[in-house]
């Protein structure tokens, strides 16, 4: 089972969605891996969707890594490029990783292929050969293989391993202190909107503008992969807009109708 979940850690594909988070998730849980599962399963474990899963400590320590590691090669690369007019600075060791809602210190020193990252007290040996550009790091991570995928945000990496997906910060100590004053961003309320899921096409608009619609209502049905996907509200409102027919193709997060 840890060979299959390893060689799922290795697919890369972008610009599509795909099940390949679930599949690993899946193969990392315990019900599953007993054999003792029925049809049922994914309705019982997941009774809500597969929304990703929470790091375990294990990959917490994996991704922190990965995202210190990522850093400093970046900010080593930077550190070379001519004609600066600022003088060069020596490049720092110190760095506090934003991995969610922890705050972890790290220290790290890189070497050729080779990097020595300290969390807390322990100290992590990670050798790798990736370098600026690839989305999947490779490596072994104090003797254990491992392959985390990496993308660059401008502000942060967004990291994927299996089931989880978070975006990490590498930040000075100073930087991370005014990090934590910024006020938490709102959620958007989405309860007023019917999103498609996925892609796929508009098989049926069940209701119509000023209809009155109770939670779990069905309002339309999409069809993805040959499938019929009943798509139910949310909760209780009355039809404002509607943006799609039916034998419309529909993107994934695309609003298709709106209560008020």
């Amino acid at each position: 089972m840890d060979v299959h979940a390893e060689a799922l850690d290795r697919f890369h594909i972008e610009w599509i969605q795909d099940n390949m988070p679930f599949c690993a998730a899946v193969m990392d849980e315990p019900r599953f891996r007993s054999g003792n599962i029925t049809t049922a399963y994914i309705k019982d474990e997941f009774p809500d969707g597969f929304q990703g899963t929470a790091p375990t400590k294990q990959q917490s320590t994996m991704l922190t890594v990965v995202a210190a590691y990522v850093h400093a090669v970046y900010t080593q690369r930077a550190s070379q490029i001519t004609g600066r007019m600022s003088p060069l600075e020596d490049i720092r060791s110190d760095w506090i990783v934003i991995l969610g809602d922890a705050y972890i210190p790290v220290e790290i020193k890189l070497s050729d292929g080779e990097a020595s990252i300290k969390i807390g007290k322990k100290a992590h040996t990670f050798v790798t050969d990736w370098t600026t550009g690839k989305p999947l790091v490779e490596g072994v991570l104090d003797g254990q293989p491992i392959a985390v995928k990496v993308a660059d945000r401008t502000e942060g990496y967004l990291i994927r391993h299996r089931g989880v997906r978070l975006t990490a910060l590498v930040c000075t100590p100073a930087v991370a202190d005014l990090h934590k004053r910024l006020p938490e961003k709102e959620k958007p309320d989405l309860s007023k909107l019917i999103i498609s899921p996925m892609p796929g096409l508009v098989v049926s608009i069940d209701v119509e503008i000023g209809q009155e619609v109770q939670e779990g209502e069905a309002v339309c049905i999409v069809e993805a992969m040959k499938m019929q996907n009943i798509i139910r509200a949310e909760a209780d409102g009355t039809v404002k807009a509607i943006n799609v027919g039916a034998g419309d193709s529909v993107a994934a997060d695309e609003i298709m109708l709106e209560f008020e």
